[in-house]
């Protein structure tokens, strides 16, 4: 039904060998087709937990607009955030981006995100958040202040000189944070190392700022989930305010047209000791 009223639309959900619930996406065809076509080829993506009985996660895949807006690309259901449901969801991720070679993603620094970019997007770039790696480095920092201060200024540097320059100051001041930054991947983090076009977008603040506003959404039960309804309502109904000649409304669940395999199926939901 979701695929009739936004033609483009790309789903998929994956059950285990019992039939239950493990992994479901769902990337709504206007947005696919705006992204494709006018949108600059950078995605920020992240993870939240669900709070619904079954628990789980949702995995997003945000960009920003020609007005700086947020531009919802795609979404994602995993019972856990490892390295399976990273590389899965970025799988399916790959299928709806016409040039995958010219992409930069920017997340955290989890591992499931940089094995499934390994895999999945060998061709991209990877961008890691600017804050969140302050953030990881302060936990060791005796100089929290001075270091970050630092650091901060090294990482939206668009000169080699100047960068190289504050590099070193932090080298001599903390050798530890130094190491960690070079572990890192100094083209991860530096605006004058990126190998391509970062657009000043150097945090996941957008994918953070949409499971904020999702937050009602993380509350549905499993059921509701895993037959992605009520996900495909509110992001209809909220995409086409914006871009009302492209997205149209999914309809209440009685006015769909479901076939009898697909309406006698039964997901049962997923383990929580998996």
């Amino acid at each position: 039904m979701l695929v009739k009223s936004n033609p483009g639309t790309v789903t998929k959900i994956e059950t285990d060998r019992t039939n239950r619930f493990k992994y479901g996406f769902m990337a709504l065809g206007a947005c696919i087709e705006g992204f494709n076509t006018v949108i600059r080829p950078i995605i920020t993506v992240d993870a939240t937990h669900l709070k619904s009985k079954s628990r789980g996660v949702l995995l997003v895949a945000v960009c920003k607009d020609g007005n700086e807006m947020i531009y919802p690309l795609a979404f994602g259901f995993a019972n856990f955030k490892n390295i399976k449901s990273w590389t899965w969801f970025l799988t399916q991720l790959h299928r709806v981006i016409l040039h995958p070679e010219l992409m930069m993603i920017v997340s955290d620094r989890h591992t499931g995100i940089s094995n499934g970019m390994r895999a999945k997007f060998a061709d991209a770039a990877h961008g890691v958040c600017a804050y969140h790696l302050a953030k990881n480095m302060k936990q060791h920092c005796r100089k929290r202040g001075e270091v970050i201060n630092i650091y901060y200024r090294a990482t939206f540097m668009y000169h080699v000189e100047e960068f190289d320059r504050l590099m070193a100051e932090l080298r001599a001041m903390h050798p530890k944070v130094y190491d960690e930054l070079l572990e890192v991947g100094i083209h991860k983090f530096s605006s004058v190392h990126i190998p391509k076009k970062r657009y000043h977008m150097m945090t996941t603040n957008i994918a953070e700022s949409m499971n904020s506003c999702l937050l009602a959404i993380r509350k549905l039960s499993i059921r509701s989930i895993a037959e992605l309804s009520e996900i495909c309502c509110n992001v209809g109904s909220t995409t086409s305010e914006a871009y009302p000649m492209a997205v149209n409304p999914v309809p209440k669940p009685e006015a769909w047209d479901i076939t009898d395999d697909v309406r006698n199926c039964i997901v049962l939901p997923w383990k929580k000791s998996d």
